[in-house]
């Protein structure tokens, strides 16, 4: 943290002048206001926080200040974008306000904040975040958790910082959340090293990719390279022991380079270094994405048998890719409660809609060497009534509308739509229900119903 006390005491002065004001929380959009406020404030200091930043402070912060420096700290060992740590620290400075401008205690501050902005339309996304917190004095089951209330939680547990470290040990013995002590872990241990910046930008991919370089090394170079990153070599281990005849598991480099072959190899270099980026974001839907493009590369063997298993997997991986980035799923839950029961907030056929995806999704594959699918994916994201699909195009929509009818219970009349556009050009007609059979027991997917924390 920055030693200017300068910079840090203007925000304390801040805070205490906010406190001390009568009218601050008097009104739902006082409260708001005054919270855009400090929350602005803090994001001006611009500083990076580090372990010894939140157990050892340089400067002596408010019990309430002191806890967003702990929400700022798990919101960086989290990788949250820009948008959900603005909108964490926002909730943060709400909840610390109301907790401070009363006389005795309050046993949920992020609640009673929740409560008293209810009623204001522009605070809506702060409040989804405060009414989430305490998840588990509330019943509420995992699947209707979200990440930034249980961040924002967790905070708020922590009352003293001189006795933080008791009370974290006492929140390990006590606690009856899986969630909670996957955080907990965050902060009873001391990192290594300090968190660093990780590749949290699609632009860091870009730019940052070795593939271009590997895809030209001999096996003896490769095997020496990815003996040194175990975190790129995993993928090609995993993969080599689905690939051999044994089925056995593969711990040997070299050995996995030879069941895969050169001419596969490529394309599993490319799902190594694509995956690392993307397991490197620690999303909390990490799994949800994972069993989705694992359904959507079978599909593809499924419309496309000619594909190589690794190509296909490869191409699944870059259509899934932009899920990754997308800043709602972050902040939501797995499963939604709506008037007429449950619903899941998985949504890929929205999200394929979005200005960004596209654009993404094209530089993913003239990254990878898949450029050669661009137009049958602009066709797919950019439909045209002029435009006569190619057989590619058909059987990329084919594998896609599939996998969104299996895993996410999407209607099949886009699905029945293309297989009678292939019908009606001589092809033999099978009926959707028949593909959809093979596709289930190809994948033998699964939904998860918790977040990967």
């Amino acid at each position: 943290m920055q030693t200017d006390p300068g910079p840090w005491q203007r925000y304390q002065q801040l805070y205490q002048h906010c406190v001390s004001q009568d009218d601050t929380t008097a009104t739902a959009e006082a409260l708001y206001k005054t919270a855009i406020r400090l929350s602005k404030q803090r994001e001006a200091l611009d500083t990076t926080i580090t372990y010894d930043g939140i157990n050892q402070p340089i400067h002596q912060l408010p019990a309430s200040l002191w806890r967003i420096e702990v929400l700022l700290y798990l919101a960086g060992c989290y990788q949250l974008q820009p948008i959900n740590r603005r909108l964490l620290l926002l909730a943060g400075c709400c909840s610390a306000l109301v907790s401070a401008v009363q006389t005795s205690p309050l046993p949920y501050p992020a609640l009673t904040a929740a409560r008293q902005l209810k009623a204001l339309p522009q605070a809506a996304s702060v409040v989804k975040v405060l009414s989430g917190c305490y998840a588990t004095e509330r019943k509420q089951p995992q699947w209707q958790q979200t990440l930034l209330s249980l961040l924002l939680t967790q905070s708020e547990y922590l009352s003293n910082r001189s006795e933080w470290q008791g009370q974290l040990a006492t929140r390990l013995m006590l606690s009856q959340s899986d969630y909670e002590l996957d955080i907990l872990h965050q902060l009873l241990q001391q990192p290594v090293t300090e968190l660093t910046p990780q590749p949290d930008t699609f632009a860091h991919l870009l730019q940052h990719s070795r593939f271009s370089e590997l895809r030209h090394y001999d096996n003896k170079t490769l095997e020496h390279y990815l003996t040194t990153s175990p975190e790129r070599s995993a993928p090609l281990l995993a993969l080599a022991s689905q690939l051999n005849r044994q089925q056995q598991s593969v711990h040997s480099v070299k050995l996995a380079i030879g069941i895969i072959g050169r001419d596969a190899l490529p394309a599993a270099l490319a799902q190594a270094e694509l995956q690392h980026y993307l397991s490197a974001l620690h999303h909390p839907w990490q799994d949800v994405f994972s069993q989705f493009c694992h359904v959507l590369a079978q599909a593809l063997q499924l419309f496309m048998p000619k594909l190589q298993s690794t190509d296909s997997r490869l191409l699944a991986l870059c259509c899934c890719a932009p899920l990754w980035l997308n800043p709602l799923y972050q902040r939501t839950a797995l499963v939604n409660r709506t008037t007429t029961g449950y619903q899941s907030a998985f949504t890929p056929a929205l999200n394929c809609q979005s200005e960004t995806y596209l654009p993404q999704l094209i530089e993913l594959l003239q990254l990878y060497q898949l450029d050669h699918y661009s137009a049958a994916v602009t066709a797919w994201l950019q439909p045209s009534t002029s435009q006569r699909l190619t057989v590619v195009a058909v059987n990329l929509q084919l594998a896609w509308h599939s996998s969104l009818v299996l895993y996410c219970a999407a209607s099949a009349q886009s699905f029945n739509a293309l297989l009678s556009k292939t019908a009606t050009a001589g092809n033999t007609a099978v009926a959707a229900d028949v593909w959809l059979q093979q596709l289930i027991q190809r994948s033998q997917c699964y939904y998860p119903i918790s977040l990967k924390l």
